[in-house]
């Protein structure tokens, strides 16, 4: 059974990190966002702490990369920061963690890209996005400090394959 963290953390690892060259199915995406959301709703203070940055010097530039987050400002920047994409009701997932899991993954069409810019996907990220931002103690009141947020976030969040592959000595343990 996953525990509830290692579903959070698979959620912010595809909303921030580039999944471009993964094939994931779009409506095991939005469930798991939406999996992650409710867990953090349940679970609203996580003792995550980020550091008040007041400049943009930190904010590190992905060249050409896209991620779930870019997606969604796009999205957001077509109707001006000013409109919603989330649902105001609450989207109960019904399938387990274990079929979100199995159906997130397109193995038989790896070159396929599923993920395209609609209103449930921007919905599921906006919704995952303020339920995170929320447990961070970081309340937004608009789609713009929403995205601002989510972005000083992203500047500084680091997936634990990425501090693995960055040590100098590595003992390999097994997987995390």
């Amino acid at each position: 059974m996953t525990h509830k963290n290692d579903i959070i953390l698979l959620a912010t690892t595809i909303v921030y990190k580039d999944v471009s060259r993964t094939s994931l199915k779009q409506p095991g995406v939005i469930k798991l966002l939406y999996l992650a959301a409710a867990e953090l709703k349940k679970n609203p203070v996580l003792n995550i702490k980020f550091k008040k940055e007041t400049s943009k010097k930190n904010l590190r530039t992905r060249n050409g990369v896209t991620t779930l987050l870019d997606l969604y400002a796009r999205h957001a920047a077509e109707y001006n920061y000013t409109h919603s994409f989330a649902n105001q009701t609450d989207v109960t997932v019904l399938e387990s963690t274990p079929e979100i899991l199995n159906e997130l993954i397109d193995n038989e069409n790896n070159d396929h890209i599923h993920l395209i810019q609609t209103n449930a996907l921007s919905g599921a990220i906006e919704n995952f996005l303020r339920n995170f931002l929320n447990a961070s103690g970081i309340i937004c009141n608009n789609i713009k400090s929403l995205i601002e947020s989510a972005k000083k976030i992203q500047a500084i969040f680091v997936a634990p394959k990425e501090l693995y592959n960055h040590r100098t000595k590595k003992i390999y343990i097994g997987n995390i």
